[in-house]
């Protein structure tokens, strides 16, 4: 039997026990901090261990979220054979035991007694391009959504405070309309024909800037006549500010997946697909990785959490099943709103006519289009396993 150490991760520092064998403990449980120091203490026990047999030690660690990804770092700068268990695979395992114990101490246990009964297989592996590509989509993904919020809290207090600026421009949060309003509130003395020259696209008219101008002179004495709380106007005048800079902060981030994207071929196979944008491209690629990891569709169907999942017993079958959602949350959004592309104004032929067809079967519009996702699913799986691109 070779040497292994079972490694319980938590935050900032970490529990390991070494095994010279199965059931033979080298030393008690030692518990290390996440630096130079405590790294160092563990790479001492491994050095120990591999020359008290003369193997080399295997770490055996559970997957922790982000906590987990410097031990990895510090296993592979130093080269140390390492195996990441799926939280679910070892939660199945502790709960095998007679005992009900919870420690790290046990958790460490645990993980090591899981490679000697042959419950350890290799994880799957990260290019870093996937890595970074997976860090900045998210980072979108939760920046946009402060965004929203922000629109929708900005909205209320113009309703409020600045009613009639509703109808000036069209759209209402575009970068025009925000300096606009925020020249107003600044309380300046606006010279409006050089503000609106200023902002406004180079495409629009002569008559178009007049009319805007015209339009902004009424109603700025009309709000100058009002009078408004001064909470309300520092409140509103700050979500303009913060607007404009998320719009700005957004546009940066985008311009990072761009360029990200570009290193990773996948995502333009992705984007073959009709209804799948570059962001959507990204964020799928992103969360599958390497396609070579998944040996058939149902794999990867299973890793998103669109599998349905089946109960039975005896002679009882259930005759209503529900997706899993074991998988990666982030993947089914992608691949639900790249659906809702896909059928709008039928961009992609293959999944509205399968839409259609699953709709006259009498199915309910979610689980239709989760229907679609799986189906676009594996439409993905064969793209990125031949190399080529949409066949419509």
């Amino acid at each position: 039997m070779e040497p292994v150490i079972g490694l319980d991760v938590a935050k900032g520092a970490s529990v390991f026990q070494a095994f010279v064998k199965r059931n033979e403990v080298c030393g008690k449980s030692v518990t290390i901090r996440h630096t130079e120091e405590g790294f160092g203490r563990l790479g001492e026990v491994i050095r120990t261990l591999e020359e008290q047999t003369g193997n080399r030690a295997v770490v055996v660690l559970e997957a922790t979220g982000h906590y987990h990804r410097i031990v990895i770092a510090y296993l592979e700068r130093m080269e140390i054979t390492h195996f990441i268990v799926n939280p679910l695979l070892s939660k199945r395992s502790k709960s095998a035991q007679l005992r009900k114990v919870k420690t790290d101490a046990a958790d460490a246990w645990h993980l090591a007694e899981m490679y000697y009964r042959g419950d350890v297989k290799p994880h799957r592996t990260w290019n870093e391009c996937y890595t970074e590509l997976q860090h900045i989509t998210r980072q979108h993904e939760f920046v946009t959504s402060l965004y929203v919020q922000a629109k929708l809290n900005m909205r209320a207090l113009l309703d409020q405070v600045f009613p009639t600026y509703e109808g000036v421009f069209s759209d209402l949060f575009s970068a025009t309309a925000l300096t606009t309003l925020q020249m107003c509130l600044s309380d300046q003395t606006l010279e409006w024909d050089e503000a609106i020259r200023k902002q406004a696209s180079k495409s629009r008219s002569a008559s178009w800037i007049c009319t805007k101008i015209e339009h902004l002179e009424f109603i700025y004495r009309q709000w100058k006549e009002n009078k408004n709380s001064p909470t309300q106007m520092q409140m509103l005048k700050s979500m303009v500010s913060l607007l404009l800079s998320m719009q700005e902060q957004i546009e940066v981030i985008e311009d990072q997946i761009r360029q990200l994207a570009g290193e990773l071929p996948e995502v333009e196979l992705i984007k073959s697909i009709p209804g799948i944008g570059d962001k959507l491209a990204a964020a799928i690629i992103s969360e599958i990785g390497d396609a070579q990891q998944f040996q058939d569709p149902k794999q990867l169907v299973a890793f998103a959490g669109l599998d349905p999942g089946v109960h039975s017993s005896g002679q009882f079958v259930a005759t209503s099943s529900r997706i899993t959602k074991r998988g990666s949350k982030r993947l089914r959004r992608a691949l639900f709103l790249a659906v809702q592309c896909g059928l709008r104004r039928d961009a992609n032929a293959k999944l509205k006519a399968y839409y259609d067809k699953k709709r006259k079967e009498g199915k309910p519009y979610k689980v239709t289009v989760i229907a679609c996702a799986n189906k676009l699913l594996h439409h993905i799986y064969a793209i990125l396993k031949k190399g080529q691109p949409y066949q419509p």
